[in-house]
């Protein structure tokens, strides 16, 4: 009875999370039902390179997908029989795939396991017992509404960038209040355990997508101050972290470069876009030694793409952050891109239980609106200013999560938008989610001081 007692908000999580299982286990269909959109091919024929060679990290698709779908690299004997193509409006229905049964139930154990771990891992670095179960039941339906767990059947890279996310951001969120409380960060055997297991868990998410790549630079730059920290400045595993993440970072660069997956048509589209169709643009890129020709062969020249896997890329980059109008005002003519509900429009839902009911609770955690990104900028800056003024050990913790999750949310929907017009919905996806999911998860401190201090 003690134990009950002393745990019984801890057990209400846990049937809340016991109940969440059921319905996401049994009202979306068999967990082994998935479905091809346009890019699966691409990942299926990426997945063929040896894990020993350098092409499982230069290939067409990243590490950790190339890993996953060499489950189902046999084209004999895993054939897709479900393809669903929206842009041409032959959307289709999910089917038992043979091998690809094992990657739909691979996203969906992550995708189970992860939602509820980073709800409990919220709840642990709360104190107000309501909150706790508030923030636990918010963070697992976000995850298990249709809003997002639809996507756990497509097979492409969304769910596994959402689910592994979450588990990433649980494993950050123990770590860092951990640390923050600790004399000597990062000695124990438990922080270095935790550390170890976050870069690890950090750098599989990393190689899920390529614009995942620039998280850690912002993980490198909020790392940076903490050694001017005594404590930190003599914690080898930091350290060593330091230098794991920057390796890796060169790794991803380098691979990227070397095939051309990010560069050559991504870029291409969104030039095409955003770039040709208007003569000052183009003679900006003229400045940048862009080959002047003409004609409908312009982009097969060689002597255009030669130039262009060298220097395009770079030339972008500079014209967008000089052209900070253009950016703003992109992206607010198209703002309805940011609020959208993302519900998967692959396959038909016919075998979804109660889904009605469950979009309106998705809509509920999963707000379909620009103020979200005002909301979370707010929060940001309000947690910072907190921090410095009052220097409490768990409003750090707090505080440099948020700007290193906004960080990371801003910098993957910024290269998203711009880098890629192709699919251009699905690629913001993550990102988008990443904005929603950080108000849940960053407005639960607020709440948690405020029930607080007004019964403490």
């Amino acid at each position: 009875m003690k134990f009950i007692k002393n745990n019984f908000f801890n057990l209400i999580i846990l049937i809340i999370f016991a109940i969440g299982i059921y319905f996401r286990a049994t009202w979306y269909g068999d967990l082994r039902l998935s479905i091809a959109n346009a890019e699966t091919d691409s990942y299926i024929n990426s997945s063929r390179a040896s894990i020993f060679s350098w092409k499982i990290f230069a290939g067409q698709r990243l590490f950790t997908t190339n890993l996953i779908y060499k489950m189902a690299n046999d084209s004999e004997n895993c054939p897709i029989t479900s393809y669903g193509k929206p842009g041409i409006g032959e959307e289709d229905d999910r089917e038992i795939q043979p091998c690809f049964d094992r990657i739909a139930l691979l996203q969906n154990f992550l995708a189970m396991f992860g939602w509820c771990f980073l709800g409990w891992m919220l709840a642990r670095h709360l104190k107000n017992p309501f909150i706790k179960v508030v923030a636990a039941t918010f963070v697992m339906l976000f995850g298990f509404t249709p809003q997002i767990a639809e996507w756990d059947s497509v097979l492409s890279p969304e769910a596994l960038s959402l689910s592994m996310f979450a588990i990433v951001l649980g494993i950050a969120l123990e770590l860092a209040f951990r640390v923050a409380k600790s004399k000597t960060p990062l000695k124990t055997k438990t922080e270095k355990f935790l550390l170890a297991v976050l870069v690890a868990t950090f750098l599989l998410w990393a190689f899920v997508r390529d614009v995942h790549l620039y998280a850690i630079p912002i993980t490198l730059v909020l790392i940076t101050p903490l050694f001017f920290i005594k404590s930190f400045r003599q914690a080898k595993a930091l350290i060593a972290t330091f230098i794991i993440l920057l390796i890796f970072f060169m790794v991803g660069y380098i691979s990227a470069r070397d095939s051309y997956r990010a560069t050559r048509y991504p870029l291409m589209n969104s030039l095409d876009a955003y770039i040709w169709p208007y003569p000052a643009r183009v003679e900006f890129f003229r400045n940048y030694g862009m080959p002047d020709m003409e004609g409908p062969t312009y982009f097969d020249s060689p002597k255009y793409q030669a130039w262009a896997d060298e220097n395009a890329a770079k030339a972008y980059a500079i014209f967008l952050v000089s052209h900070p109008r253009f950016v703003i005002t992109t992206l607010w003519e198209n703002m309805d891109l940011l609020t959208g509900d993302y519900a998967q429009p692959y396959f038909f839902t016919n075998e979804v239980k109660n889904r009605d009911f469950m979009l309106v609770i998705g809509e509920m955690v999963n707000p379909e609106s620009g103020v979200v990104y005002l909301l979370t900028l707010v929060l940001v800056i309000v947690l910072f200013i907190q921090t410095l003024s009052k220097r409490v050990p768990n409003l750090s913790a707090w505080a440099w999560l948020a700007v290193w999750v906004y960080g990371i949310a801003a910098a993957t929907l910024f290269i998203s938008y711009f880098g890629d017009t192709a699919g251009l919905r699905r690629h913001i996806l993550p990102s988008v989610e990443m904005f929603r999911l950080f108000l849940i998860i960053f407005l639960m401190p607020f709440l948690d001081l405020s029930l607080t201090e007004k019964t403490g």
